[in-house]
């Protein structure tokens, strides 16, 4: 059961490290499309969206909170996940369904998915503390193994969204 646990632990951390990663490099990437996500989603005044790098600024610090935390630490990221869902569900309620999400890669429409997913992920990010016992070849294995589902999970997830918007 211990190897469960620090699998769990570990591969959890990864996937959140590499979504919040990514997330980030994508908003100052492409800056452009990120400005207009926010402006779309209308929770912010105009003159605070001149301050836009702050977002991939946070995303950046909760990854190096995990880091260097060794993923005991994820206040940080389980935040974020759950401020994103906030500001999709505010816009859902709103009657505001035809925005796009800001999420990254192809335009998504917000929708109750999304803010579900923002829900798991927010779920996967809570802080815990580390497992007992220690790190054997198989443990890592199964850690980049059960990361790199959940990631590919995530992006199944992500496509399905876009998909759906079209």
């Amino acid at each position: 059961m211990e190897t469960l646990a620090w699998v769990y632990f570990y591969a959890s951390a990864f996937v959140v490290v590499v979504i919040l990663s990514a997330a980030a490099r994508h908003k100052v990437r492409f800056s452009g499309d990120f400005i207009g996500a926010l402006t779309g989603y209308r929770l912010l005044p105009e003159g605070v969206l001149t301050i836009w790098w702050v977002v991939p600024t946070l995303e950046a610090l909760a990854v190096a909170e995990i880091l260097f935390s060794y993923g005991q630490s994820r206040w940080l990221a389980a935040a974020l996940f759950a401020l994103y869902g906030a500001a999709i569900a505010t816009n859902l309620l709103r009657g505001r369904q035809h925005i796009d999400c800001g999420c990254g890669g192809e335009g998504t429409p917000i929708s109750w998915g999304l803010v579900l997913r923002n829900a798991v992920l927010l779920l996967i990010a809570l802080p815990l503390s580390t497992p007992d016992g220690g790190f054997t070849i198989v443990m890592g294995f199964l850690v980049v193994l059960t990361g790199a589902l959940g990631l590919l999970a995530y992006a199944i997830v992500n496509q399905m969204f876009a998909n759906a918007a079209r």
